[in-house]
């Protein structure tokens, strides 16, 4: 069985949409999730620090604000 891995990150959000969220990430130059949901039922402005989670497939959640 293959292993899937993702490394929480500290991110910023981008932009805020009807699909989610789309975060920047402040650890790794030059990534940018697909849209992205929250694990909770937080919710998050442009500007907001996150930490976050993506898969290699795309999919991912936010787990909280910093």
């Amino acid at each position: 069985m293959e292993r899937i891995q993702a490394a929480i990150e500290r991110g910023q959000i981008k932009t805020v949409s009807d699909e989610g969220y789309v975060v920047t990430s402040l650890d790794r130059e030059g990534i940018e999730s697909q849209p992205i949901t929250a694990i909770n039922s937080n919710t998050y402005s442009e500007g907001d620090k996150v930490y976050f989670f993506v898969f290699p497939d795309g999919t991912g959640k936010i787990i909280s604000g910093w």
